[in-house]
């Protein structure tokens, strides 16, 4: 204990003393201070591509296929990795670290198959997924957009495969890599913005993208490849003999990469049917949503991360009322937390667009559309969290039914939103539609989670 601690009171010192001595606390301060140095870099790229750029049909075009190369990653990461990490930890939990790694190798060679074929599905079906998702561009900015699908190619593959590597390190509960390795990707497009200043053009956003979502993974690949064993039998065995518990990855795979599907599709759907507005609505809406995530990619993002694999491990124990605890626990902060910053986040939106984006192409009419759609975006903030929490205890219990059903009608629910509200309210009914979707969802999806804990301690 340092010197300035000794002189503490006693009452104090025990409450630091259990605080720094706590996993979950200590997890979750370090992946929060990482994630918020890495949306820190990724606003900086932001606010430069945003005075590079401004609002315009080229950016348009490259929102909108950047957004869906995104989802298509994301999508497939709900699917296999999601099923993946409480498998591992039951398996490592009952069986020891061996059996669980060699699982692990298996399924991330099954994965990379998977964003193999699905990538050449959306390379083959380009033009096909162009025409219907840039419905309102023009005939060049559809040949643009078709070029940029097959380009970013890379990074589908690149982004997958760290969505799976992350998930292993993280049921590890080795969060400094995975937390700091998305850096690379915004530092990489801001480099590439600065060699090309003179003549900037979207090629530069394509490359920093694909050059940063290859380093990201390499650093992954690199700290896997540590904790894996060197012996060649070892691998032999790994590569010959399949894991049982694979199987059981593999059936819940599909209902959560349906769910994934559906989730994950509100965000296409929205720039989607933004494409059908007046020209610069997907920026308009893209530039909102990263406002917005600046507060959840801090927030969500480290609480989804860090709980998860605890989550898993509660359930692997059926430690029932521990997990019931901490559900609740983690409600109430986010409810006390978040709410204060959603209605800061409103408040101040022009002042906050301005401040931020406001400079070299983007103008201060650009600055009134985006604040004007961010009023609607902040009201999720709050549900959205609370979803992402409830949704990895669902995942813990390998809930897919219901993660399935869910989904769906969220999806559902959201495009029939958008379409009612966007008539009046334009690209701001879109935001306001994805608030009233992530409110209502997460409110049934919290209550249907305490009613199966509820079960299962009567079950045991």
């Amino acid at each position: 204990m340092s010197s300035i601690s000794a002189h503490l009171p006693a009452p104090i010192r025990s409450l630091l003393a259990r605080g720094l001595g706590s996993a979950l606390l200590s997890g979750l301060a370090l992946v929060f201070v990482l994630t918020l140095a890495s949306k820190v870099v990724s606003f900086v790229k932001d606010a430069v591509v945003a005075s590079t750029f401004g609002v315009s049909q080229e950016i348009d075009a490259f929102m909108l296929v950047f957004g869906f190369m995104s989802f298509a990653a994301t999508l497939l990461a709900g699917g296999l990795p999601e099923s993946f990490l409480p498998a591992y930890v039951e398996l490592k939990h009952h069986k020891g670290s061996r059996r669980a790694d060699r699982m692990a190798v298996q399924a991330a060679v099954t994965h990379l198959g998977m964003l193999l074929l699905f990538g050449l599905l959306i390379e083959l079906g380009g033009s096909f997924l162009v025409e219907h998702m840039a419905h309102g561009f023009s005939a060049a900015n559809k040949d643009h957009a078709q070029h940029l699908l097959v380009m970013l190619f890379p990074f589908l593959l690149c982004f997958g495969m760290s969505y799976h590597l992350g998930a292993w390190l993280r049921a590890d509960k080795k969060f400094l890599i995975v937390a700091s390795a998305p850096l690379l990707v915004p530092l990489a497009i801001i480099v590439c913005i600065i060699l090309t200043r003179r003549a900037p053009t979207v090629d530069a956003l394509l490359f920093g993208t694909n050059i940063g979502s290859a380093l990201q993974l390499a650093l992954l690949m690199r700290a896997v490849s540590r904790q894996l064993p060197s012996e060649r039998r070892w691998w032999r065995v790994c590569l010959r003999k399949w894991e049982p518990q694979l199987g059981v990855v593999m059936r819940n795979a599909l209902p959560f990469l349906l769910g994934g599907l559906a989730f994950s599709s509100a965000s296409v759907v929205d720039q989607t049917m933004a494409s059908w507005l007046p020209a610069g609505s997907v920026t308009v809406l893209s530039y909102s949503e990263k406002l917005c995530m600046i507060i959840l990619g801090v927030s969500a993002g480290p609480l989804a991360d860090v709980l998860f694999p605890y989550f898993a491990d509660q359930v692997a124990r059926q430690d029932w009322k521990g997990l019931r605890r901490r559900l609740l626990m983690s409600v109430g902060v986010i409810i006390g937390l978040t709410f204060p910053l959603a209605m800061a986040l409103d408040f101040f939106a022009p002042t906050i667009v301005s401040l931020l984006f406001e400079r070299g192409a983007f103008h201060h009419e650009d600055t009134l559309r985006v604040a004007h759609v961010l009023r609607f975006g902040a009201l999720q903030i709050p549900f959205y969290i609370l979803g992402i929490v409830t949704a990895r205890v669902i995942v813990s219990m390998q809930a897919s039914r219901f993660m399935l059903i869910f989904s769906f009608a969220a999806l559902f629910g959201n495009a029939g939103l958008n379409w009612l509200l966007m008539q009046n309210m334009g690209v701001a009914g879109i935001a306001l539609s994805t608030a009233l979707v992530h409110g209502i969802s997460s409110i049934v999806a919290c209550l249907w989670c305490l009613m199966l804990i509820r079960r299962k301690e009567a079950a045991k």
